[in-house]
């Protein structure tokens, strides 16, 4: 096989606010996209109008409630891309509120060349900052990616590998994104992701409310904040580029991680 497939493996849920600015974003970058999806907001009918969507399981025919996904659920995507395309493929795992900064196309051509079978990705984490809360009703007419312009760098996860007849999820692994029988060899850098996961103050209330936390309302402190999360020791302000971060070797990326986020 010459020029081996890039297939998506997507899981949404609620993400109706971005999905199409997400898929405009990423949709060119994959041959084809499976997905596994539990929304109730509209983002599945979105999604199914999409031509490199070529399935969409939903959560229930995957699990029974009260279980809830977990990583290792994205076997069923893995089994129906390989049932459809054969295997020797690689893969790019995707979610509803995530947008390549990197193209994933360059970078598995990349990684072909020098023989690595995985790909480590950095996320950058965009959140509402203290700074937006003055003028948000003027900036919630923008899109996603226009209106919040801060960021936490950078949580690292395997995005990308290259599977075999051996890939697979094994049952009950939860908090490891990348399957079994993949190779070892890493790609030499760290490409980045936009990471939107807080979008708008209703839609941060909304999921405080589905988590099942306390009160109707939600405090300012709660939703716009100075980092994305405690762990994360800086925010800066993206004017376009993400500096030193971009092109870095991924031993420097892995240094400046440990540097940048308390674990």
């Amino acid at each position: 096989m010459t020029h081996p497939l890039n297939i998506g493996l997507l899981m949404t849920y609620n993400e109706a606010d971005i999905i199409d600015e997400m898929m405009a974003a990423n949709r060119h970058a994959v041959d084809a996209i499976f997905v596994l999806d539990g929304s109730t907001d509209g983002t599945t009918e979105k999604l199914a109008t999409y031509p490199e969507v070529k399935h969409i399981f939903r959560d229930d025919e995957v699990v029974t409630p009260p279980e809830r996904v977990r990583d290792y659920h994205r076997q069923v995507l893995l089994e129906a891309a390989q049932s459809t395309y054969g295997h020797g493929h690689w893969y790019t795992l995707m979610h509803g509120d995530e947008i390549f900064y990197n193209n994933p196309r360059e970078v598995i051509a990349a990684a072909e060349q020098q023989g690595a079978s995985r790909v480590n990705w950095a996320a950058m984490q965009f959140f509402l900052h203290t700074s937006d809360e003055a003028t948000w009703s003027e900036k919630a007419k923008l899109s996603v990616q226009e209106r919040l312009r801060w960021y936490s760098p950078f949580w690292v996860e395997i995005r990308q590998f290259k599977a075999t007849a051996k890939t697979h999820y094994p049952t009950g692994q939860h908090g490891k994104v990348i399957p079994a029988g993949v190779g070892w060899r890493p790609y030499s850098k760290m490409p980045i992701f936009k990471h939107y996961t807080y979008r708008s103050p209703e839609q941060v209330q909304q999921r405080m409310q589905q988590q099942g936390m306390p009160g109707t309302t939600s405090s300012s402190s709660d939703i716009y904040r100075e980092r994305y999360a405690p762990e994360y020791r800086e925010a800066r302000y993206f004017s376009g580029d993400f500096g030193e971060f971009e092109d870095a070797h991924l031993l420097t990326m892995l240094w400046r991680w440990r540097r940048l986020v308390k674990r």
